[in-house]
């Protein structure tokens, strides 16, 4: 049975993108390439230190991965609930499985460098106990991450497992807006790395606790002819693998239990929305009441929010760390600029609750939707960002910026809402439905869709962008009607594409709404083009990218 679940897993694998597939090779070997050269380069006095941290980064490497990637390529223990197989033999070959594939092929290539680290000990002893060190770490590696991602999996029914998915895509995204205020002087410091190691003696004794940090203790204790110690390290590296690989066989059974978990209180957010008068009592009302309800008490919807807030305190973090205190108070703005793109795809994340709108078409119907989303984003993002800001400069100190950051504020809250519905009509993506959800991206994701929010915004929200660049500049340089003008321009600038681009989603979702249900209920189904204008051909490229990422999900569904 475990050949089977290989030849499945194979299978998947060949069926996803050829481009994931392909930088994920590249990138693999890249790191595999400089582990390697860490190793052979780095200076005797500083090889124990060098081969620590890389090993530290392959093992979060292997944490976040495959939870990021949205386990796409792996085998779920769902998949198998009615077939008549024991569940030790089941978990056993899935957990096999996770060993196939790129990732665990370069690893094992990595993973030969600590034999290497081994061989440049001129320890015959040392390498014999550094080849059960890699053989006894990737496993260790592979274990821990099926185990986090099971655990992930159910947490995500749980406050807990939302705010951890969060954390990890918020410090993701930051990172890749603005990592490299932190990796270029960690790219200039690599040659006196590898020449002194770590500065401080404690920074290695850390590292040198840490699971990543066991099998190059092994290796060093063997290498000074202390061979109990190194035994020590080893049958400790030894247990945790063990320990892995038991809680990964555990967690790999099926699951047939509830998909949510069972609330012991009922919400604050329906006690505020429940007093007298809060809300309109006509259909924009309700779908106002709905959208708030739902970003409060759906975790894939409290992810994208919570994701944000993470992603503008990731962001302050970098910008403390690397002494650019405006950075820190651009947090909140941060936070506004994920209206868009958290928001691109609204109805694919309801899922095929989309009939309700479908048998009840009509005009107020349709306006009250699009409009009453767009209340519940501005709400449930601008509030967060607005807050963060307020913290942020007053930390910072940087009063002088409040005046731009509100305006950049209003406007990408404002302009985002709007394109934010566009894209949901436009580039509706399908999901996993929402009761059989269990990664953090289940819910649907269009790449697509989300790159060309994110510059629509940035293009749309340029006039307030450009004046509060302006009035940032320095104080007493602009004149002094020019801070009510950028309110002004950032009122304007808000309502206008709030209002604008909302209508043109109207207006697709009006003539539209019956292909964009068949195109969540049934993924995969050709459009019919109704004519060659701009919008039909981003919302045909859409589609095409929509197809591929559900006919990628539905392979890896078995």
């Amino acid at each position: 049975m475990v050949g089977q679940l290989i030849d499945l897993t194979f299978a998947i694998r060949r069926h996803s993108p050829s481009l994931k597939r392909t930088w994920g090779l590249v990138l693999g070997l890249a790191a595999a390439a400089a582990t390697w050269a860490g190793v052979l380069l780095a200076r005797p006095d500083a090889r124990s230190d060098v081969s620590m941290l890389l090993l530290v980064g392959w093992f979060v490497g292997w944490l976040i991965g495959p939870i990021l990637a949205s386990g796409a390529a792996v085998l779920r223990p769902e998949y198998f609930t009615l077939l008549p197989v024991p569940r030790r033999r089941l978990a056993a070959g899935l957990l096999a499985s996770a060993f196939v594939g790129v990732g665990g092929a370069v690893t094992a290539l990595t993973m030969v460098a600590l034999v290497g680290h081994g061989v440049r000990t001129s320890s015959v002893v040392a390498t014999l106990v550094a080849v059960p060190c890699a053989v006894l770490f990737l496993v260790l590696c592979v274990a821990v991450s099926r185990t986090v991602y099971a655990l992930l999996g159910a947490a995500m029914r749980t406050h807990l497992g939302v705010e951890i998915a969060a954390v990890q895509y918020g410090l993701l995204i930051a990172t890749l807006f603005v990592g490299w205020l932190i990796v270029s002087p960690v790219v200039n410091a690599v040659p006196r790395f590898l020449d002194e190691g770590l500065p401080h003696a404690a920074m290695s004794a850390v590292l040198g606790w840490t699971p990543a940090g066991w099998p190059v203790q092994a290796v060093e204790a063997a290498a000074g002819g202390d061979i109990a110690t190194a035994l020590g390290w080893l049958g400790l590296l030894a247990g945790a693998a063990a320990v892995a690989v038991g809680a990964a066989l555990l967690l790999l059974t099926p699951y047939v239990g509830n998909r949510t978990m069972r609330r012991g209180r009922r919400p604050i957010g329906s006690r505020i929305l429940e007093r007298p008068g809060m809300l309109p009592g006509n259909e924009f009302g309700a779908v106002v009441g709905k959208e708030l309800r739902t970003w409060w008490r759906d975790p894939w919807r409290s992810l994208e929010i919570r994701s944000s807030i993470w992603f503008g305190l990731f962001l302050a973090a970098y910008g403390f760390i690397a002494d650019v205190p405006q950075l820190a108070a651009l947090a909140g703005v941060g936070v506004a600029m994920m209206v868009a793109l958290s928001g691109a795809n609204l109805y694919g994340q309801d899922g095929t609750a989309l009939w309700q709108l479908v048998v009840g078409q009509h005009p107020r119907a349709l306006r009250a939707d699009v409009r009453g989303r767009q209340v519940g984003l501005v709400v449930f993002f601008g509030i967060p960002a607005l807050l963060l800001s307020t913290v942020m400069i007053v930390l910072t100190g940087d009063y002088d910026l409040a005046l731009p950051v509100l305006a950049g504020l209003v406007a990408l809250c404002g302009t985002g809402s709007g394109i934010a519905v566009l894209m949901s009509v436009l580039a509706v993506t399908p999901g996993v439905d929402p009761h059989r959800r269990i990664n953090a991206t289940d819910a649907g994701e269009n790449s697509f869709a989300i790159q060309i929010a994110m510059w629509l915004t940035s293009l749309l929200a340029a006039p307030t962008i450009v004046a509060g660049i302006f009035l940032a500049i320095g104080p007493g340089w602009p004149p002094a009607w020019f801070p009510a003008a950028t309110v002004a321009i950032a009122l304007v600038n808000a309502v206008l594409m709030a209002v604008a681009v909302g209508a043109l989603a109207l207006r697709q979702l009006s003539v539209r709404l019956p292909e964009t249900f068949a195109r969540l209920r049934y993924p995969g189904m050709a459009r019919a083009h109704a004519g060659n204008g701009w919008l039909d051909r981003f919302a045909g490229q859409a589609e095409k990218e929509a197809i591929k990422a559900a006919a990628a999900k539905a392979r890896s569904r078995g």
